[in-house]
């Protein structure tokens, strides 16, 4: 893809020297490096994932950098959010990582906004920017920023990472070859704020692996190099240090996806790392044809449609347990989105309900879409946890 828009202009001769392995890069050079020095980025949060996504474009030679957080330093920040040290304890961050990168590259622009990022000043505060990297850890964030920038028609870098799973992905409202994809295109309207590192933990270099890949993409936007990860979202298990790559499907209006592509991007819909679990990759297809749902059986009783208890009801959990809802059937969303259907849910007929629960709803949510497209008439999802 052709590099943005900027206003590029001749390295100096210091700045050369400092950047020579770019310039000796294949597929890279001067042009590429130029255009990262007249870039202007803003980074949302000085956290886990600010940090390397930070001091990676300050050390790159981006010419200007903002950062956007409200939040001061705190001890317990100190195992990941490495721009930060026992000194800064009880300063804002926006100060201590602006200290640091212009420590690391004196020539950067570091542009402090110590404010939360809000739906009220979102647009303001990006529209002097060419690309949005988030790395913020609430919903609330999240969606304020794609709203604006989607409006300004940036592009945003996004990813999160929490427990043992992170994920990356770009998203543009103004993307070329039909890749034009934002956030809420995948993971649908704004939903309540759910687990965070405070309750589940995190692994630390966890963070910067996933903000490093952060800082390569927007790298690859904003240079035009490479194939940045538009229309694709990177999901990344620490536990097995493995990538997965996952197709996303264009939003309606965009194009008419396949029912292939629209269950994958339910898929990623339902199984935001919020829940504390990245996508693992599909399974291999199995050799025989996918059975059909049957119909009802003749002369079945009718079951109480509001009680997962009843007979003729089938409880199917998707949640991060197998075996957390006695009585149920465990199933894992992953195998559900590419078709390879528990047993069970095969033998029971599409007229008879389905009660498909989950932790917080979310994964269970995404459950009963796909349900739904298979073919199951009465599925309902519901969250085990308040």
């Amino acid at each position: 893809m052709e590099q943005l828009e900027t206003d590029r202009g001749a390295l100096a001769p210091a700045e050369r020297r400092r950047v020579a392995r770019h310039l000796l890069l294949d597929g890279f050079g001067l042009a590429a490096q130029e255009s990262l020095a007249a870039s202007r980025v803003v980074v949302v949060g000085a956290g886990g994932l600010g940090s390397p996504v930070l001091q990676y474009l300050a050390a790159a030679g981006v010419g200007t950098l903002g950062i956007i957080d409200d939040d001061v330093v705190e001890a317990s920040n100190l195992q990941r959010q490495v721009l930060h040290a026992v000194a800064d304890v009880g300063r804002a961050k926006t100060e201590s990582a602006a200290d640091v990168l212009r420590g690391l590259a004196p020539d950067v622009e570091v542009i402090a906004h110590r404010e939360r990022l809000t739906r009220d000043n979102a647009t303001a505060i990006l529209s002097g920017y060419h690309l949005v990297v988030d790395g913020s850890d609430t919903f609330e964030t999240r969606y304020a920023v794609a709203e604006a920038a989607a409006a300004l028609g940036l592009p945003v870098v996004w990813g999160t990472v929490l427990g043992w799973d992170g994920q990356v992905s770009v998203f543009w409202s103004a993307a070329p070859e039909g890749r034009a994809i934002t956030y809420p295109d995948v993971f649908g309207p704004q939903p309540p704020e759910g687990e965070s590192c405070a309750t589940v933990g995190v692994l630390s270099p966890a963070c910067g692996v996933v903000g490093s890949t952060m800082a390569v993409e927007a790298v690859k936007v904003l240079t035009g190099t490479g194939d940045p990860a538009l229309g694709r979202l990177l999901a990344y298990d620490a536990r097995t240090s493995a990538w997965d790559t996952i197709e996303l499907a264009p939003p309606p209006s965009a194009a008419a996806p396949t029912p292939e592509a629209a269950l994958t991007a339910e898929a990623v819909q339902a199984s935001q790392v919020v829940e504390g679990s990245a996508l693992a990759p599909p399974p291999e297809p199995a050799a025989a044809p996918r059975q059909s749902p049957p119909g009802p059986r003749p002369g079945a009783p009718e079951p109480n449609r509001s009680d997962p208890e009843a007979p003729g009801v089938l409880l199917l959990d998707v949640g991060l347990r197998p075996g957390a809802v006695p009585g149920a059937v465990f199933a894992r969303l992953e195998d559900l989105a590419v078709g390879n259907l528990p047993p069970e849910l095969l033998d029971h007929p599409v007229d008879r309900p389905v009660v498909v629960v989950c932790e917080r709803g979310l994964r269970s949510r995404g459950a009963e879409q796909l349900l739904r497209a298979e073919g199951w008439r009465d599925v309902t999802s519901r969250a085990i946890l308040g």
